[in-house]
């Protein structure tokens, strides 16, 4: 069954954003556990890194290291400190092995980027398998994020850039916002917003381009978080679980 899967860019900021965008990563926060949260505890030991086993402050500190050797000393105020990059896999990818896939992902990063990892990290512990690659975007001596992230039509290109190149071989589809008609939309956008009220993600430094993004397209985001929404419409309009369990297109895939 082809379903669809999630890719997001968002900027880092702040001195202490990458700081701080580790320890989500690295689960070191104890304030994302208990109740509310959407970290199930009982799976974090599945978790694992494929760039980088250091501690949040090595980290933060490797990405200051490398901007002093640069001769960056005070980077520019509201400046973009690192990029990071969310790839998620359907809910159902939990009852297979999901590690081809992200070893894939990971070397798509390197390649299409072309920056320094500054870390890699699969959780397993949340609704849907993710990944969360951070990349300091030094290039050439400068901090060029914001060239990086482009515009939205950069992010389109990236999008259809990864699944070429990595998603369609595993089954994955695109998710398909045409199939939502605006209500549908509107009521999905509202139950992942509801969702995410006492989420940790909307504390992060890259909540306004997420935020962006589930307003765009929500479909993925209820998907990641388990959300089934009921027809608001009658007529040839699908509904919301219609289309993630729909057999979508493509050719040969490998099942994970």
């Amino acid at each position: 069954m082809a379903s669809s899967h999630l890719l997001r860019l968002g900027t880092i900021k702040s001195k202490n954003g990458v700081l701080v965008a580790m320890k989500h990563n690295k689960r070191t926060l104890q304030s994302e556990r208990g109740v509310g949260a959407n970290i199930d505890a009982t799976r974090t030991s599945l978790n694992y890194s494929i760039a980088s086993d250091n501690s949040p402050e090595a980290i933060a500190l490797q990405a200051k290291m490398q901007m002093l050797k640069a001769g960056i000393e005070t980077p520019r105020k509201n400046g973009v400190m690192a990029i990071e990059i969310v790839i998620s896999l359907p809910i159902d990818r939990h009852r297979q092995d999901t590690k081809p896939f992200f070893t894939d992902c990971y070397g798509w990063v390197i390649q299409t980027f072309e920056c320094e990892m500054l870390s890699f990290d699969v959780h397993l512990d949340e609704s849907a398998p993710h990944c969360h690659a951070v990349i300091l975007p030094l290039i050439d001596g400068k901090m060029q994020g914001r060239k990086l992230m482009g515009d939205k039509g950069n992010l389109m290109r990236l999008i259809n850039k990864f699944h070429a190149e990595v998603a369609r071989h595993y089954g994955l589809s695109r998710s398909d916002r045409a199939r939502l008609n605006n209500a549908d939309k509107q009521t999905l956008e509202k139950q992942v917003l509801t969702r995410l009220k006492n989420d940790a993600a909307m504390q992060s430094s890259v909540w306004a381009c997420f935020r962006d993004a589930i307003h765009n397209d929500p479909l993925p985001y209820a998907q990641m978080l388990s959300i089934q929404m009921p027809l608001a419409t009658q007529g040839k309009t699908k509904s919301f679980v219609q289309i993630m369990t729909s057999k979508g297109k493509g050719g040969n895939s490998n099942a994970i």
